[in-house]
């Protein structure tokens, strides 16, 4: 059986990450929103003030 890959939460794509890998160890990744993909997160993340914390 092979396993399935998240999508980004706002545009559907495939990201890279399989669905069952903590969130710990994703990139692109916000807790309570989830997982993004590069394009998503760089428009909705990098601009935003909490990034600069992480």
């Amino acid at each position: 059986m092979s396993k399935k890959n998240d999508c980004c939460c706002l545009c559907q794509a495939e990201t890279e990450f399989e669905a069952d890998t903590p969130s710990y160890e994703r990139s692109h990744y916000i807790d309570t929103a989830g997982q993004l993909c590069p394009e998503c997160y760089s428009v909705i993340a990098v601009n935003k003030e909490w990034h600069n914390l992480l």
